[in-house]
């Protein structure tokens, strides 16, 4: 026997059904407009002057610089293509870890030996200074080569121990606070070789952090990550969800320095992010530590979710199907219900 059919079903039917036929589409995504000219390096930034190139690190923008510059960032520039056709990261941003300011030591290295305590500089037994293990070195940095050292790391809160080795140094790994793929999705891929040399190497972009901690983090900025290719048709510059450090200690750190490695090489930025970086940067300036509720957490992640699924060509056509079932099989249900409502004349 059916239950009576109700306004608020019928309603329901009506757009389950609407729903079911409507166009679903991904997130639409502005077409990148290419410079008229290659775009050369970026303007040396105000508080960027006279920093040296190893100390740029402690440039970074405080909560309340950070949000100004955040809102005076160009316009996002999306990349048409993924960067697989053009080498991917090596094609776009030449070979590991350049030894770009020559100073003989590659920029690993000379992260390893910024962000490590009791970093031992030397093959011989115990811990040894940089005067000590200078000649002593690996050919890619022979005065300066980091053998061990402890990690404290500001992405997990964990402490790391690192050997040098070959199973064993990616126990610490040296992330790109943005992501080479995110700079190359947003921009990057209309900047000259030469600049996306520099923000490959350049020491307020890279950060020591436990190594499962950077596989984790992927390419994705604070709310979006680039995924696909061209090839396959699945290239999107910004789907849900992003990733934020899990260490909450650490989330204004990052995201200031996020903003001021964006601000430096002027780069756009995707609305999403642009929004998750401006509500954790106003929360560090109030004084706290921009770590999110649980309310905003749920909330976040419900309003994620449409975007996680239209961005995946397999998402949208399950969805699609979906909703077509769920509407057809309303409307077959309403209709065989008033056909055998009690009361119901016949014409003839």
């Amino acid at each position: 026997m059916c239950r009576p059919i109700h306004a608020l079903p019928l309603g329901m039917a009506a757009c389950a059904l609407a729903l079911a036929t409507a166009p679903i589409a991904a997130p639409a995504e502005s077409e990148p407009s290419p410079p008229a000219m290659p775009v050369g390096a970026p303007a040396t930034q105000a508080w960027l002057d006279g920093v040296a190139w190893d100390d740029r690190a402690s440039a970074v923008l405080d909560p309340a610089a950070a949000i100004a510059a955040l809102d005076a960032l160009p316009a996002d520039q999306p990349a048409a293509e993924s960067w697989s056709a053009g080498g991917s990261r090596t094609g776009w941003f030449g070979k590991a870890w350049e030894d770009v300011d020559g100073d003989g030591c590659d920029t690993r290295n000379e992260i390893l030996a910024r962000d490590l305590s009791h970093a031992d500089f030397s093959r011989a037994d115990g811990q040894q200074g940089r005067e000590d293990g200078r000649g002593q070195g690996a050919a890619v940095c022979p005065d300066a080569t980091v053998w061990s050292g402890v990690l404290h790391d500001p992405y997990t809160g964990a402490s790391v121990s690192f050997q040098r080795g070959r199973s064993t140094s990616d126990a610490v790994q040296i992330d790109h606070v943005i992501p080479l793929n995110y700079l190359y999705a947003h921009g990057a891929w209309a900047w000259d070789a030469r600049t996306r040399l520099l923000v490959a190497n350049d020491p307020l972009n890279l950060v020591a952090v436990e190594g499962q901690a950077n596989q984790s983090k992927g390419a994705c900025g604070p709310a979006t990550c680039p995924i696909g290719s061209t090839e396959t048709g699945t290239w999107s510059t910004a789907a849900s969800p992003g990733w934020w450090p899990p260490n909450d200690s650490f989330r204004c750190g990052y995201a200031q320095r996020f903003v001021s490695v964006a601000a430096a090489y002027r780069l756009g930025l995707p609305d999403a992010d642009r929004q998750a970086l401006r509500s954790t940067l106003a929360d560090c300036a109030a004084g706290g530590d921009g770590a999110p509720s649980i309310i905003g957490t749920t909330r976040d992640a419900v309003a994620r979710l449409p975007g996680a699924l239209l961005g995946d060509g397999r998402h949208r056509a399950l969805l699609t199907a979906g909703m077509l079932l769920l509407g057809a099989g309303i409307v077959a249900r309403a209709r065989r219900c008033l056909r055998r409502a009690p009361g119901r004349r016949r014409r003839g």
